[in-house]
């Protein structure tokens, strides 16, 4: 397959440096095709699931406020609605390889989403990782407080006042340890002429169709090793290094997937649920918000942020039942 663009991405905590064991991302003309050990390639035409790492603060809620806000935030019990700070996250999704023998991880490839928000304006040229994870125990479906006869407290269509959410979009999973085996980073996003682009377009839309259902490959290296058991489970996850103004991508899922050995999953802030209330008619600087602050934001140090484990019950959706499209490439 044709590699359009070839980025360094290093192993270790350093962004974007000079590696020693260097991975590239490239940007695929078609999905991958060479020794493929698990794979999904469904995805929906709509939706901005994304990587993001903004830091511009948004309340979510419905109410009013001086501030920057959009709807809506989750809810109680009671069916109250509950405001919060839209939460920093990375996606990823979990997996198992096929066949019966150990093969060692060459590439994870995803593709970028099909909505109105694919890649934004300050995305370009800046430092993503990748972590990758063994996945022990097994996934248990929680219900979240909602069943047949109750709605969800949050999830799509969001607006539960007005809308009926149905039962499922809050359910998560319990049961699952993430344990890291390693971290690749400091890759490079392609920059807007990798996509196609000419250096004389300063502004691109980002639902421009140039930039959906591109395939992007993180090429990991020969050294240090991991190696993919069939009998155990893995996971991906995605990040977006440095958090800054306009910084996210999509990525193409299916919501409700389709993969019969794995699950979507994220990490939402601080990794705490459900994110703390906010107060939307104060600064988000105010002492009054600033456990709502610390919710929804990762840490600053990026080691600290790597011990968050990934869960599925995010906010304002969850990643329980989607399924990115990805690829994984063994040696």
């Amino acid at each position: 397959m044709k590699r359009i663009v070839s980025l360094v991405l290093l192993f270790g905590m350093m962004a974007c440096a000079t590696p020693k064991n260097k991975i590239q991302i490239s940007i695929l003309s078609d999905k991958p095709s060479h020794n493929i050990v698990t794979q999904y390639q469904g995805f929906d035409r709509g939706g901005n699931t994304s990587v993001a790492f903004d830091n511009a603060n948004i309340y979510k809620g419905s109410g009013e406020s001086p501030y920057e806000h959009e709807p809506f935030g989750y809810f109680d019990a009671s069916g109250n609605e509950i405001p919060y700070i839209k939460r920093d996250r990375d996606l990823g999704q979990t997996f198992r390889i096929s066949g019966d023998k150990p093969v060692q991880l060459k590439s994870v490839t995803v593709r970028t989403g099909f909505g109105s928000n694919v890649v934004r304006e300050g995305m370009w040229g800046q430092c993503l990782s990748i972590q990758i994870f063994e996945v022990i125990g097994e996934a248990v479906l929680q219900n979240n407080g909602s069943d047949n006869q109750t709605e969800a407290f949050h999830g799509f269509p969001h607006n539960r006042a007005a809308d009926s959410i149905p039962s499922d979009r809050d359910d998560y999973y319990s049961g699952e340890i993430y344990r890291q085996i390693a971290v690749f980073s400091g890759a490079l996003f392609p920059q807007k002429t990798d996509f196609g682009f000419s250096s004389n377009d300063t502004l691109v839309s980002p639902g421009n169709e140039k930039l959906k259902g591109r395939y992007l490959c993180f090429q990991l290296p020969k050294q240090p090793k991991i190696v993919l058991e069939p009998a155990k489970q893995y996971a991906f996850l995605i990040m977006i290094d440095q958090m800054g103004n306009e910084r996210g991508f999509t990525l193409a899922n299916h919501y409700y997937g389709k993969y019969p050995d794995g699950h979507g999953i994220r990490r939402d802030g601080n990794g705490i649920f459900p994110p703390e209330p906010a107060d939307m008619t104060k600064d988000f600087t105010d002492p009054a918000n600033a456990r709502a602050l610390q919710s929804a934001h990762f840490p600053d140090d990026l080691n600290e942020r790597l011990k968050i484990a990934p869960g599925t019950n995010g906010y304002p959706d969850v990643c329980t039942w989607r399924d990115l499209e990805f690829y994984i490439e063994a040696q």
